[in-house]
């Protein structure tokens, strides 16, 4: 039998999460061969020795070629797998069925992808925004969602069927190449499930030029996609009833205690705005 599933990592100084999520990777008990890639553009903290203690293949691009949309097609484009499984580099899979529970619905000849799900580690120092469910609070991931099923596609995480993306390649995309390829995928017809019992465990934790940053490139990727974003949302997101709520509850059990999470509701609106209409490149 050959390879069935293939894992895809794109890699940059990944540091010891991306150790656990190789270590859970190859922990995983699945009934059929799969393989583990990386497409890494200039890891210079270890990532790379990392890779070498595992059968990873791995292939490395200079840093200024890296580009979302292009460099995930060539990661694809290096598997032998019929199921693409995209996996981020701070992803640690939940349990070691995690594989085996992603692949199973592609049985049903007519699923194209499968969304796994995303927990917070317990314990985990992670974005309060992040642990209270609010972080995609704005408008414009409402919409998306509201439009596609209630799945809005996140390569954090997410298995695709190989004749669909070499029907559906992605092309050079700066930012959110994902709700590119959701985009594709539901003009066709095509169908995109959730899959629970697939979890990975991701969080994040941002100072606040690395929060507005983050927000200005999603603004920046729903502009790719032709999700809009006006100055009426800006200022309707920015005084949202549950967001305050969440607010006067982090305040009150001492959640929220970094500058970033203080400024969030404020920092969001704004910078998704700005990207989504005055941002031209991805802002590193």
């Amino acid at each position: 039998m050959g390879v069935k599933a293939s894992i895809i990592y794109l890699t940059r100084n990944g540091g010891a999460v991306f150790r656990e999520s190789l270590e859970a990777v190859f922990s995983q008990e699945a009934p059929f061969d799969f393989e583990v890639i990386a497409v890494d553009s200039g890891s210079t903290d270890g990532t790379l020795e990392i890779m070498k203690e595992r059968p990873v293949r791995v292939h490395s691009i200079k840093p200024e070629e890296f580009n979302f949309g292009l460099t995930r097609d060539y990661g694809f484009s290096l598997a032998k797998g019929e199921i693409l499984i995209t996996l981020s580099q701070d992803a640690v899979p939940a349990g070691r069925s995690w594989l085996k529970d992603l692949v199973a619905p592609f049985d049903d000849p007519s699923v194209a992808a499968v969304q796994g799900v995303e927990e917070i580690p317990q314990g985990a120092d992670a974005f309060y925004w992040h642990k209270a469910r609010l972080f995609y609070y704005t408008r414009e991931c409402a919409d998306w969602i509201g439009r596609h099923g209630g799945i809005g596609l996140s390569f954090v995480c997410c298995a695709v069927r190989r004749s669909v993306w070499e029907e559906n390649r992605l092309g050079a995309v700066e930012m959110s190449e994902d709700k590119v390829f959701q985009k594709k995928l539901r003009e066709k017809g095509k169908r995109i499930m959730m899959q629970e019992k697939a979890a990975v465990f991701h969080s994040h934790q941002y100072g606040i030029v690395e929060l507005a940053r983050r927000c200005e490139n999603e603004g920046l990727g729903w502009r790719n996609v032709g999700q809009g974003y006006s100055a009426v949302d800006m200022v309707r997101d920015s005084f949202n009833f549950g967001v305050m709520l969440g607010y006067l509850r982090g305040l009150v059990r001492c959640e929220i205690r970094k500058p970033a999470e203080f400024l969030f509701p404020f920092i969001r609106p704004v910078f998704i705005y700005r990207g989504n209409h005055f941002t031209k490149r991805y802002v590193r």
